[in-house]
């Protein structure tokens, strides 16, 4: 028997559609539209590395950017 993505609860399951829901209204609780972007940005590129097991080449591949590009964002990211 195979264990799906599914099959993983809440909060190990990052893609669980409640973990979603609680991303959704946070960005919603948020005073500015750039707050509300930079925190997205976190949030979608955390979910992606995740969903591409840390492989920063397949992650940039798979949302259209470069590496390079890719590996700045998870810098200031960091950073923060």
């Amino acid at each position: 028997e195979v264990i799906d993505v599914s099959d993983i609860p809440p909060p190990y399951n990052p893609m669980e559609p409640d973990n979603l829901v609680k991303t959704d209204l946070q960005l919603l609780s948020l005073s500015s539209l750039k707050e509300a972007k930079k925190e997205f940005e976190k949030e979608f590129i955390g979910q992606k590395l995740l969903q591409y097991g840390n492989n920063i080449s397949k992650t940039a591949k798979e949302i259209g950017v470069e590496r390079s590009y890719l590996n700045k964002k998870i810098k200031q990211i960091k950073a923060k």
